[in-house]
């Protein structure tokens, strides 16, 4: 029962503070990734056995968690006009392949105009569709949540 009333929490955190929330679980996986990074280190310096990747590792995993720390708004911002890119620049290669192509089925044309303009609405409205997703996601924890407690007081 706790578990579900912290899902229904976390479903509507989720769905009134979009953004941050999501810049804030970027800054925890750098979090993460700086304390994998102190753990390869110790574990180099007491390990029984000194192999130079747990160092290799170590800087990896420490330069990465601090990138997501120091840059996670410009990563939230940024990932949606990548994936905007992305898809238009795949869509468009693979609409240029089919329509040279008569075996192609009219739907998988229509498949990939349906990428096309979906990668330049993502570009037009990167925050947007971004926050659409977190709060729908946030949706699905509260109704999962509510159903679940709901079941729970009907047993």
């Amino acid at each position: 029962m706790v578990l579900l009333i912290a899902e229904v929490i976390a479903g509507l955190v989720l769905m009134i503070w979009r953004g941050q929330v999501v810049e804030q679980m970027i800054r925890v996986v750098g979090y993460i990734l700086i304390a994998a990074a102190a753990a390869y280190i110790v574990y180099y310096f007491t390990g029984g056995r000194t192999d130079e990747m747990l160092l290799g590792y170590a800087a990896l995993s420490g330069a990465a968690g601090a990138l997501l720390v120091l840059l996670s708004g410009f990563f939230l911002r940024a990932f949606p006009i990548l994936a905007g890119c992305l898809m238009i620049l795949s869509s468009a290669a693979g609409l240029y392949q089919m329509m040279n192509s008569i075996y192609t089925p009219w739907y998988s044309k229509a498949l990939s105009v349906l990428v096309l303009l979906l990668g330049i609405l993502i570009l037009i409205h990167p925050g947007a569709i971004a926050n659409a997703i977190v709060f729908c996601i946030g949706a699905a924890f509260v109704v999962n949540g509510i159903s679940g407690l709901i079941m729970i007081r009907r047993i």
